[in-house]
């Protein structure tokens, strides 16, 4: 009865720590719905990536810009933008984010976007999972908490001729087949994929500069 009072009381308090904990500002600007452009300091740190915190400067009311209302913002010399209908795996399961910001990363005729999510925050059964554990771990002096806490990395690719945000598999083989069909237009990039080691997931930038260095660039 005691274990289980302590975990609700947990809850709670983790609740709030996620509300009232300490926001660090940078200077950016971000693009409201009407296409200004307004200038001030940003808070994003990723974990939430439908929404950021904006304020015109320290002191300053704290105004939370939502994904809906905002479709570009900028800070610390990251472009982030809105993209749409996009899904994320969790254990094998397929999770479905209806907008939410990406750093663009490359922005030639395929662009690569990528997506830092905090499942904690993001998926009910990893923020429980996340508070169960810290608990066990405190008692047992293991760390298991960190794998419901880690931000996970997803990486999209789109051309502009696309319709849909092309989630790319970080799993070694399934990668390399995803990426060869993708990029096929480019038979250098294709043939890098298959005889170089470099060309894998964690060098998913490198690969796609690489295939937009010598690629016309596609406009609508």
């Amino acid at each position: 009865m005691k274990t289980s009072i302590y975990l609700v009381l947990l809850l709670i308090i983790f609740s709030f720590d996620n509300t009232y904990a300490a926001d660090k500002y940078t200077a950016g600007y971000y693009i409201d719905s009407t296409q200004h452009k307004v200038e001030g300091l940003i808070s994003f740190d990723g974990s939430d990536c439908e929404n950021f915190l904006f304020k015109k400067q320290l002191g300053d009311k704290t105004l939370k810009i939502n994904v809906a209302k905002c479709p570009q913002f900028e800070v610390g010399g990251h472009e982030y933008v809105a993209i749409s209908q996009v899904d994320y795996v969790v254990i094998f399961r397929k999770r479905h984010i209806d907008k939410a910001y990406a750093e663009l990363l490359e922005s030639g005729n395929v662009k690569l976007y990528m997506i830092g999510l905090a499942l904690s925050r993001m998926d009910k059964v990893h923020h429980v999972a996340a508070v169960a554990t810290e608990v066990a771990d405190n008692t047992k002096g293991s760390d298991m908490s960190g794998y419901f806490t880690k931000k996970r990395i997803y990486y999209y690719v789109k051309r502009d001729s696309e319709n849909k945000y092309t989630l790319v598999d970080h799993h070694k083989g399934k990668f390399k087949n995803q990426m060869e069909a993708y990029l096929k237009d480019k038979p250098e990039i294709v043939a890098q994929l298959d005889k170089n080691k470099d060309y894998n997931f964690n060098n998913i930038e490198l690969i796609v500069h690489a295939y937009n260095e010598n690629s016309p660039v596609h406009t609508k």
